[in-house]
C-alpha cells in the first residue's frame, strides 16, 4: 500500500512539474504575410532565396517589437490578394479599397508611399518638350510606353479598353529602366522608388530624367490589411501594429529603410497621400477600429 502511495505522490510530483515548466505560450503563433513577387524594392529574392524589401522590412520591424513570429511569402499580386481573402494568409500590404474592405481590416497608419512619377532619357528633346503639355494619362495614349506585366496600377488606369494600345509590356520590372535608357520605349509612368532602385542597381540613374506629376492615384499608400478569415483579424493587433508603425517612425527606423530601398521621401520629398481622410471616411473603413479591444498574444493550445 505505501508502494502505491509512493508511486502516486511521485507521479503527482512529475505532473504538477510539467505544468510549472509549460510556458504560458506553448508556441508563438506565426502570422503569415504575403506580397508581390518580383516587385524590387518593395518585395523580392535576395541571391540566397530569401524575402528582402521596403514591405517585409517593415513589417519585420513591427512584429519584433511585438514579439509576433512571421512568415514573409511572395506570390504573383493577384494570387496574393486571393490568399488573404480566403484565408489562407493572415496578411498583406495594399491600399484600402471597398472591395477589399469586404474582406480585410484595415491599419490606419501610412506605409509605403508610392509615388508614381514619368521618366525619360535624359536629352530626349522632344519628350522634354512634350512633358509640360500633358494634363492627365490620356495624353499619353500616342507615346511609346514601358510598363511590367501584373502591374496592377496600369491594370486599372491604362486598360486596352480604353485605348491604351501602345504599352510594350515585359515580365520583369528590374529591366525597364534599362529598355528606356537604351530607347526601347519614350516613356516610363511608375512608381518613383522602383525606377530609381533599378536605375541605381544598373548605373544609370544618371541618364534618366524624372517628372513629378499630381494626377489622380499617383500618390498613394499602403496599410497593413488582415484576412477577416484570420485569428489575427478581431485580437486588436492591427491597433498594435499602428502603434509600433508610429514609434519607428518617430525613432527615424522607418525612414532608414526607405533610404535603404531608395524612396524619394528619404531625400526630403514631401510626401501627401491622395487616400485622404475623406475617402477613408466616405466608405467606413474604419468604423469599427475603436471597439477592436487591446492586444495580448493569444494563447495556444
Amino acid at each position: 500500500m505505501d508502494n502505491m502511495r509512493r508511486i502516486g505522490l511521485i507521479g503527482v510530483f512529475f505532473f504538477c512539474m510539467n505544468i510549472i515548466s509549460v510556458p504560458l505560450y506553448a508556441k508563438m503563433p506565426v502570422m503569415k504575410f504575403v506580397y508581390m513577387v518580383n516587385y524590387a524594392p518593395f518585395s523580392f529574392y535576395d541571391e540566397n532565396g530569401e524575402v528582402i524589401g521596403m514591405q517585409p522590412e517593415i513589417v519585420q520591424s513591427i512584429a519584433d517589437r511585438l514579439g509576433i513570429e512571421v512568415v514573409h511569402e511572395l506570390y504573383p499580386w493577384e494570387r496574393s490578394q486571393q490568399m488573404v481573402k480566403a484565408g489562407k494568409a493572415d496578411a498583406m500590404l495594399t491600399t484600402p479599397t471597398v472591395k477589399r474592405f469586404e474582406y480585410a481590416v484595415f491599419a490606419k497608419e501610412e506605409t509605403c508611399p508610392h509615388i508614381w512619377n514619368l521618366f525619360i532619357r535624359k536629352g530626349d528633346e522632344r519628350m522634354a518638350k512634350l512633358i509640360p503639355t500633358f494634363k492627365g494619362i490620356e495624353d499619353l495614349k500616342k507615346i511609346k510606353l514601358i510598363d511590367f506585366i501584373g502591374n496592377g496600377w496600369t491594370k486599372v488606369f491604362m486598360k486596352k479598353s480604353d485605348g491604351f494600345t501602345n504599352i510594350h509590356s515585359v515580365a520583369d520590372p528590374g529591366v525597364i529602366s534599362l529598355m528606356l535608357a537604351k530607347g526601347r520605349g519614350d516613356l516610363v509612368i511608375s512608381s518613383s522608388s522602383l525606377m530609381n532602385y533599378h536605375a541605381a542597381r544598373h548605373g544609370i540613374r544618371e541618364q534618366l530624367a524624372e517628372y513629378d506629376i499630381d494626377w489622380p492615384w499617383t500618390r498613394f499608400h499602403l496599410v497593413i490589411q488582415i484576412s477577416r478569415k484570420s485569428p489575427w483579424s478581431q485580437t486588436g493587433v492591427i491597433k498594435a501594429m499602428d502603434e509600433v508603425t508610429r514609434k519607428i517612425k518617430e525613432e527615424g527606423v522607418y525612414l532608414q529603410i526607405l533610404k535603404k530601398y531608395k524612396s524619394k521621401i528619404a531625400e526630403g520629398y514631401i510626401f501627401k497621400s491622395q487616400l485622404n481622410d475623406n475617402y477613408l471616411t466616405k466608405h467606413g473603413f474604419y468604423a469599427d477600429y475603436d471597439k477592436m479591444p487591446k492586444f495580448s498574444l493569444p494563447s495556444v493550445p
